[in-house]
């Protein structure tokens, strides 16, 4: 075996390793329990140590009693610190510092009055074996499960040494102190309990602070997501129960407005209304924004026949483009039959915001998406998606900020918005595992793009577009229509069917496009800002176009028998009445190829609010986007109708495109006899009738259908 003095001098520089080791595993862990006792323990050994070493020299009793107290001392420090570390305040730990103490008590017997060196060792032993003891106790029952690593560690030192000095207890001869240095069993036990433990212990602790630090992080994280749980319920609900009431204000404000003949009254309606409007156009961007926060929210995936679903997709945004002169372009570079499983609602979402920022922000050119295949594997296709503008640029110190909420280009800032479009995009994109890539060069265009891989789907699998013999696809059709609610409407449900759409919002715009343009049918509004239907009919009928023998639809809510004899007389295949129901919109467009005779009948329910209008809106528009409508329309009416008052005397031309507007969305949203009765004031105007009182009936109607709208609202809240 080595010599006492080699074992000594290793031992010595062991503890001072093991003090330092233990500094740096506090630094990292400074508010974990125990780590400070950790460092003292091994200073204590160090000087127990040098007390032995003394001992060695000067044979005193004092030397010997000083060195034995320093170790049983340090044995405590142990048992502190790792008690500590467990949080473990068990009575157990009493025993163990009574059983040192005795043993202490014997090693002093021995020492002074009947100095005995085995009976000492063995009080040594006996005191080391119960420390052992009493950390495997510990680590056994309370840091096996939670801390596995620093366990195994702690329990192989442990064990070992319990071994080795239950060993020397039973099995070592007398000594003394000639021969002690000298015995195998005196030098087997300096090595492990002065070498060996202590770099077991300093690993020992670094594991179980590591595994600590871990549980921490997976606590916080746990934390993190039942918050983020939490608040995707929150959300989930917040937006039903923001807009509900918020409807519930705007209307019953608005009602007091009307009923109240205190002037006084008016100043406060108007700022709880113009409040309530601001606090919701906020609440619909950031709830769409926080909701993205659901990171547990599973993908919704489905076999996309992509060609095919892409198009349609254009079929839906060419019309935004077409409006703002812009030529819009899909270039595809994907296999003809390429069939992907994808969450196609996040992906339409994604595209639906780039395309629509590129036509917000480019003033003239061109918006383009290209479709790329960048790697084609066994089971899946990394395809690439760029929506390119040729807009005003970004600057470069602006785009690694656009993805963040609520920061906009200075393009951006001038347009106005809320500057949550591209963040809400990069979150989804993160959600379906990619990021989005920005390039851009002032005054010449922007680019945004994306890489994603799809798997391959089963074209069998597919659900193939409705082919169904009763009705057309793939028409070419000229959408005549100045309001947007309906335009979104009826462009939403002909993309369904594959119909090619282009859009116009007034009727010289509609003569222009169908002097330029041949089309399958004409969907014709028959009230525009600048002409009438009938006056876009009788100027074409004058003039060469590649129109004459398109068939023309009348999209209108005016249907008197009158009315509807005009229609027919001026050459108009069939009638789309309004509010727009989607089969009765498709049927029409398939009659219009055909020999079919019309059929024009509208079933409006005779109600102040028919709760059914916002199921035909589900398909085209989203939830909140269906409040929003709803609110604008509420917090507007009054103000509409008063104006229409005053133009009544004024501008006579006006008042009536105003009814006419109003009519059309009261129609569409439910208010029924609000709507009708709208209709036949606009009806009088136009032939030059008298109103008998005016506008009031009007108002007091409305009133009537805005109570009848919030009792519906407050019964959906309950």
């Amino acid at each position: 075996m080595l010599d006492s003095l080699t074992l000594y001098s290793a031992s010595a520089a062991m503890m001072v390793v093991m003090a330092l080791l233990n500094f740096l595993t506090w630094r990292a862990n400074k508010n974990t329990p125990g780590t400070v006792l950790y460092i003292l323990y091994p200073l204590v050994l160090f000087i127990a140590l040098m007390s032995f070493a003394l001992h060695g020299r000067l044979d005193s009793i004092i030397t010997i009693v000083l060195a034995n107290s320093l170790w049983f001392s340090a044995s405590i420090i142990h048992a502190l610190a790792i008690s500590q570390f467990l949080g473990y305040r068990g009575k157990e730990f009493r025993f163990f510092v009574l059983a040192t103490l005795f043993c202490g008590a014997l090693l002093m017997y021995f020492t002074v009055v009947d100095s005995n060196l085995r009976n000492r060792m063995l009080a040594s032993d006996l005191q080391h074996i119960s420390e052992a003891l009493f950390l495997l106790y510990l680590f056994i029952r309370f840091a096996r499960k939670p801390y596995p690593n620093g366990s195994i560690v702690y329990i192989l030192i442990l064990t070992i040494i319990s071994c080795i000095f239950v060993g020397r207890a039973f099995l070592m001869e007398d000594v003394n102190n000639f021969t002690l240095l000298k015995e195998n069993w005196f030098s087997v036990t300096l090595l492990v309990n002065g070498v060996i433990a202590p770099m077991f212990y300093t690993t020992g602790m670094a594991l179980l602070c590591n595994e600590r630090r871990e549980q921490n992080l997976n606590q916080l994280t746990n934390k993190a997501q039942k918050d983020l749980e939490i608040r995707g319920l929150f959300l989930s609900t917040i937006s039903h129960e923001i807009r509900t009431p918020l409807n519930g204000i705007l209307g019953s404000a608005q009602l007091i407005l009307n009923q109240s003949t205190d002037p006084r009254d008016k100043p406060y309606c108007e700022a709880i209304i113009n409040s309530a409007e601001s606090l919701n156009l906020l609440v619909d961007k950031v709830l769409d924004y926080a909701s993205l926060d659901q990171h547990n929210e599973a993908l919704y995936e489905e076999d996309v026949e992509f060609k095919t679903w892409l198009h349609n997709l254009c079929l839906l945004l060419s019309p935004l483009a077409e409006q703002k002169r812009l030529k819009f372009e899909l270039i595809y570079n994907l296999p003809e039959q390429a069939c992907y499983y994808c969450d196609q609602q996040k992906l339409r979402q994604i595209i639906i915001n780039l395309v629509g920022n590129a036509i917000k922000f480019t003033d003239k050119g061109e918006v383009k998406i290209r479709v790329e295949l960048l790697e084609e594997r066994q089971l899946e296709h990394h395809i690439r998606i760029s929506v390119i503008d040729s807009g005003p640029g970004i600057e470069d110190d602006e785009i690694e900020y656009l993805t963040e909420p609520y920061v906009q280009s200075s393009a951006g800032k001038e347009k106005g918005g809320t500057g949550l479009g591209l963040a809400i995009t990069s979150r989804l994109l993160a959600k379906l595992g990619s990021q989005l890539d920005i390039t851009s060069e002032l005054d010449k265009g922007s680019s945004f793009s994306f890489d994603i891989t799809l798997v391959l789907g089963e074209l069998s699998l597919v659900e193939q577009r409705h082919q169904s013999k009763d009705y057309l696809t793939g028409l070419d059709v000229l959408l005549v229509e100045d309001l947007d609610l309906n335009q979104k409407i009826a462009i939403e449900f002909m993309a369904d069917d594959e119909h090619k759409i282009k859009l116009a919002r007034d009727g010289k715009s509609a003569i222009n496009l169908m002097q330029e343009y041949h089309f399958d049918v004409v969907l014709l509004d028959m009230n525009l800002p600048d002409l009438t239907g009938q006056e876009v009919l009788k100027t074409l009928k004058g003039m060469e176009h590649k129109n004459q023998r398109t068939p023309v639809l009348a999209f209108t809510a005016s249907l008197s028998p009158d009315e509807i004899k005009e229609y027919f007389s001026l050459g108009i295949k069939d009638i789309v009445g309004k509010p727009i129901k989607q089969q009765k919109l498709r049927q029409a467009l398939s009659d219009s190829q055909s020999s079919h005779a019309p059929s024009i009948a509208v079933e409006l329910s005779d109600v102040l609010y028919d709760n059914t209008a916002a199921d035909t809106l589900k398909s085209s528009f989203s939830e909140d986007e269906i409040s929003s409508i709803y609110n604008e329309f509420v917090l507007s009416a009054r103000n509409k109708l008063i104006r229409a008052q005053q133009l009544l005397d004024e501008d006579k031309e006006q008042c009536i495109k105003l009814l006419h507007r109003q009519a059309s969305t009261a129609l569409q949203l439910g208010f029924n006899r609000y709507g009708i009765e709208l209709k036949k004031i606009e009806r009088r105007l136009l032939d030059n009738k008298p109103l008998k009182e005016s506008l009031t009936e009007a108002l007091v109607l409305w009133q009537n259908s805005l109570e009848q709208y919030l009792k519906y609202v407050r019964e959906q809240m309950s």
